[in-house]
């Protein structure tokens, strides 16, 4: 292993004094009408709560995200009214799809500066019931260029469109490729005891299915979503008296190419800017692509995952879509990828349910048949890769998670 940067040295020290998920929570999913943003979150904060075996008053830190719905400026601190705390430390992170786990490292930071020791992390909203399709693509367009972009009418699938319509020219890559990975998300969901989108689909199906914005059909693109997620995080020291099996956060990483898609340099240059993220959090964790067991990787349409794999060095450029046609992302398969369905198939909420699901499957508890899913635990899982991306694919962060304590590399 070639000598660490400072940076990779300095995140290893934060890290190896063990900063942990101890607990993970996640409410339904779907349209849930009569339950506004602030209802979710505190519903999902008493789930997540009583996952750790803590109470509220245990907690000293909060992290919380943003709402498309509730329009405050202060979103951490107006939460922490609502629920009735007064946390040492608080912030709001709001960096789109990368937001997730960058309130992870937020509070590994703020865990290892003495600000705090047990930090929740949490996001929700009433998306699909508190605001109009319409007015979602006009928020959409909020990520296109004020002068050069959105006056002629881009969006954000418009501009993921032009990008994958070029990546798929560069590289040859068939738009069955694109089916492949919504066709194998939704075996996963089949099983996830609360994905919006429960029914298997094939290839055929998303290949037959209406276009909205060239190369993605309807079931290419992630959903409108009701709910909450969250997760806790502590100390390996202070998880010791917690229910449940802490999971380490042993790498961490952040990428960036691009604001605006008219600024993306080159398919390339998105790729190693949107791969930096992970390729750092197996830098830091002191692993490579061939020891992951199981990968959570942000999917706001289908093309996303593929970049992202090759970006990640998963897979060689061009290469992910046969890869993902071959099988390899399905339970069983070489790398399961989004073993819950993703934002495609159970829900959209950024990343925070890609690292819901990590810490689940790192515990050996993604067995949903009991609530009335199915098994989709990888078994022996150890090893975990997540990430999420904001804007079109412009900033990206990424985690490492571990079922074993970091080593001193």
């Amino acid at each position: 292993m070639s000598e660490a940067t400072p940076n990779v040295r300095e995140a290893r020290r934060m890290l190896a004094k063990g900063i942990v998920i101890a607990g993970v929570g996640e409410t339904e999913q779907g349209k849930l009408d009569g339950r506004g943003s602030f209802q979710l979150l505190q519903e999902v904060t008493k789930i997540t709560l009583d996952d750790a075996g803590v109470t509220l008053a245990e907690v000293d830190g909060l992290v919380t995200a943003f709402s498309f719905v509730e329009s405050t400026l202060m979103h951490s601190t107006t939460l922490a009214d609502y629920l009735g705390m007064e946390p040492g430390y608080f912030a709001s992170v709001a960096v789109g799809g990368a937001t997730a786990p960058l309130m992870a490292i937020q509070a590994a930071l703020a865990i290892d500066a003495g600000l705090a020791e047990t930090v929740l992390c949490v996001r929700g909203d009433n998306t699909r019931s508190g605001i109009s399709s319409s007015g979602m693509i006009a928020m959409a367009r909020e990520m296109s260029h004020g002068e050069y972009e959105a006056p002629y009418g881009l969006t954000t699938i418009g501009g993921y469109g032009l990008l994958a319509q070029r990546y798929m020219h560069e590289h040859n890559v068939p738009q069955e490729a694109l089916a492949a990975v919504v066709a194998t998300q939704s075996e996963h969901a089949a099983l996830k005891w609360n994905a919006m989108l429960r029914n298997v689909v094939t290839v055929d199906d998303v290949m037959n299915d209406r276009w909205i914005a060239t190369p993605f059909h309807a079931m290419d693109c992630s959903l409108v979503s009701d709910g909450a997620a969250a997760f806790l995080v502590t100390t390996a020291d202070r998880a010791k008296s917690m229910k449940r099996k802490p999971v380490y956060i042993t790498g961490v990483g952040e990428g960036y190419s691009h604001q605006y898609i008219t600024s993306a340099k080159s398919v390339d240059g998105v790729r190693q800017g949107l791969g930096r993220a992970g390729r750092r959090a197996m830098e830091v964790a002191g692993i490579t692509p061939q020891d992951l067991d199981v990968a959570e990787i942000y999917d706001s349409f289908s093309f996303t995952p593929l970049i992202a794999l090759e970006g990640f060095g998963i897979c060689g450029p061009g290469e992910a879509g046969d890869w993902v046609l071959e099988g390899n992302a399905k339970l069983g398969g070489k790398l399961p990828m989004n073993t819950h369905g993703g934002l495609i198939r159970q829900a959209h909420l950024g990343a925070m349910h890609h690292i819901v699901e990590a810490t689940l499957q790192l515990r050996g508890e993604a067995d949903d048949t009991e609530r009335g899913g199915g098994n989709h635990q990888v078994p022996d899982a150890k090893l975990a890769i997540t990430n999420g991306s904001g804007g079109i694919l412009a900033a990206t962060s990424a985690l490492v998670l571990s079922s074993e304590p970091p080593s001193a590399a």
